[in-house]
């Protein structure tokens, strides 16, 4: 699952509106998966009613999201689409959230073969759909990023600097008063380890606000 000790995931490495897809066969039915970039619940379902007006003829259009992070307060969801309950949707899921992939639905376009799968044989079968689409589906590492405000002296500033570059932070914006007021950016996961970092090294002369 989602690694909370990284605050990486994977994202579809694809461009505003694209899609990507992947056909596999079972007992002569055709799984057709196709997969987009997401970030809400409306996108996704938006997603799959386009394969529903390109693919009229199909018997199912199944779906899975997840419109964030794959944990976390994401919004996900999925659609049998007249499938058996939790023999589509829920499998299709399951895989997208175990590869740790974020923003993305994808949609399982079935064309029935003549032969009934059972329920058994539906849930690997749309499963094994999305797992091979995983394999090929191009991708790239997503970092979960926060900002924050630092208030030091000056004299501070070069060790503040030094700290922040240690945990793969950066500079956004410095503004030089009576004191120095600095945004940055840095990995989320890294916030804490930040806070105690730099609050230890200034023995406290700093104040941090983070933008949650």
């Amino acid at each position: 699952m989602f690694s909370q000790t990284t605050g990486r995931y994977r994202i579809p490495d694809l461009s505003s509106g694209a899609s990507f897809e992947w056909e596999t066969e079972v007992k002569r039915s055709r799984f057709i998966a196709f997969f987009s970039r997401v970030s809400s619940r409306a996108e996704a379902l938006s997603f799959q009613k386009s394969l529903r007006h390109q693919f009229p003829d199909a018997s199912h259009h199944c779906l899975a999201f997840i419109a964030g992070p794959p944990e976390g307060n994401t919004v996900l969801g999925f659609d049998d689409d007249g499938e058996p309950g939790g023999t589509a949707g829920k499998p299709m899921l399951n895989v997208l959230q175990h590869r740790e992939i974020g923003e993305v639905a994808v949609v399982v376009v079935r064309y029935f073969g003549g032969i009934k799968l059972g329920a058994g044989g539906l849930v690997r079968a749309y499963g094994a759909s999305v797992q091979a689409g995983c394999e090929v589906l191009p991708l790239i590492q997503c970092v979960p990023m926060i900002q924050g405000t630092a208030v030091l002296d000056y004299a501070n500033e070069q060790v503040f600097r030094h700290v922040l570059e240690a945990v793969a932070g950066k500079i956004i914006k410095c503004d030089y008063t009576h004191e120095v007021v600095i945004l940055i950016e840095l990995p989320e996961v890294s916030r804490n380890n930040f806070t105690s970092r730099i609050t230890e090294s200034l023995k406290g002369q700093i104040t941090l606000y983070w933008q949650d």
